[in-house]
């Protein structure tokens, strides 16, 4: 009874809460003393958030919200600031019908970042012109004293321009770009570099990323702290320190000397490249790929597998798909013998696999949806953080939740006389 109490008062305790957060918006506004930032696209919102969040706070006391991006998010985050608060930076999502245009008339934002246009929620847009017409919805909400920060090497986003009246700033790597990057190099084990130019003056940047593709992230966050008021020199500075956000080309270091990259938060198609362009460019003794769950595009589970197939060809030693579709993958592959592309049904018997296959030097890219197929347990596992005996290795967890936030995690299996405890 009271779970299904709760499923109706729960739409009614979201609409009270939008409405506070709106009246208090308007409220905030009248005060004048915070500035509001949305940030939104198909991909990189989360990193380009938290780096604008780092930089911001190095100019004034700063307020976010990232990773959960919905309306409601939203609004617990407007709820939250006080006058003490400078800058309130939320990312902003898509993928539901209308949640857009409702996340942007409570945000109200002064200044609007967009990373990019890609296929994602290919169910809903179908097309690229179709996501960044939603997209930019951010853009037409800004206003004419507002900036918008706009990626110059992706065309749909930089057409943005066009729906605005606020003050355009740019960025990206082509000439056009008012904040333009250049030299750009990450071959583990060494991290994302490159050099920056504002107004004719290059400096050198040294982040903690991994992987050339969060270079347009780094670019856009400087791009919106020159908006906010805080200087290049002050934005690189914040950038120096900011880790890798976790599920995104996140390392991790195992007692074994082997290195596991999580990159299983989105297992979008478009995306695949990026990760395997950091994997060719990696210095390593062995290179292994873990695919899990493609999303995001009308390709069948043999197509989708088979391009991945042809991508990882000759930049890793070893191709391994995991999952109830993955042995497709034996049927993609051009040669029968070919031992370099394998295939998992379970989770459970990759990591048996893993735990006689891995060795010092390995340099390992897990790759999928983090809530479908929780990839995570194979690094919990192999860095010693739970053990293969625990109730959570033991099931076909269809759970739609992170490994870190779950109950059972650090249960153990006493099943078959099994005692055995973390």
């Amino acid at each position: 009874m009271s779970r299904a109490i709760n499923k109706i008062l729960k739409p009614i305790k979201q609409r009270v809460m939008y409405e506070l957060a709106k009246g208090y918006r308007r409220t905030l506004d009248k005060l004048g003393n915070v500035c509001f930032i949305g940030i939104t696209g198909s991909c990189g919102k989360t990193t380009t958030t938290e780096l604008i969040a780092a930089i911001l706070a190095t100019h004034g006391q700063t307020i976010k919200c990232s990773h959960t991006n919905t309306d409601e998010s939203i609004a617990k985050t407007i709820l939250a600031v006080s006058l003490k608060h400078h800058f309130c930076v939320n990312e902003v999502a898509a993928g539901i019908r209308g949640l857009m245009a409702k996340s942007v008339k409570l945000l109200k934002p002064h200044i609007g970042v967009v990373t990019n246009i890609g296929q994602d929620h290919y169910t809903l847009y179908r097309t690229l012109e179709a996501t960044a017409i939603d997209k930019s919805k951010l853009v037409s909400a800004l206003p004419p004293d507002g900036t918008v920060v706009l990626n110059a090497d992706d065309a749909l986003v930089f057409e943005m321009r066009n729906r605005t009246k606020a003050k355009v700033i740019t960025y990206g790597l082509s000439a056009e770009a008012m904040v333009r990057g250049k030299n750009i190099s990450c071959a583990w084990p060494d991290r994302m570099s490159l050099d920056v130019c504002f107004e004719g003056k290059w400096i050198g940047v040294q982040t903690k990323l991994l992987g050339e593709h969060w270079a347009h992230a780094v670019l856009a966050a400087i791009a919106t702290g020159i908006a906010a008021g805080v200087t290049v020199e002050q934005a690189i500075k914040a950038i120096d320190d900011f880790e890798p956000m976790p599920y995104r080309m996140y390392p991790h270091q195992t007692a074994k000397g082997v290195t596991l990259i999580s990159d299983n938060w989105k297992g979008v198609m478009w995306t695949v490249p990026a990760s395997f362009d950091f994997m060719r460019k990696a210095k390593a003794q062995r290179k292994i790929a873990v695919i899990g769950s493609i999303s995001d595009t009308p390709k069948s589970f043999f197509d989708r597998y088979k391009r991945i197939i042809q991508q990882s060809a000759g930049i890793v030693d070893k191709t391994i798909f995991v999952g109830e579709h993955a042995l497709t993958a034996l049927r993609a592959k051009k040669n029968p013998q070919d031992d370099s592309v394998m295939a998992f049904e379970t989770l459970y018997k990759l990591n048996c696999f893993l735990n006689d296959y891995l060795k010092p030097g390995d340099l390992v890219l897990l790759k999928g949806v983090e809530n479908v197929d929780h990839l995570q347990r194979i690094i919990l596992t192999q860095t010693g953080r739970i053990k293969q005996e625990n109730i959570c290795w033991k099931t076909d967890c269809r759970k739609k939740r992170l490994c870190e936030n779950c109950k059972h995690l650090l249960v153990p299996d006493k099943t078959e006389g099994n005692n055995q405890t973390i």
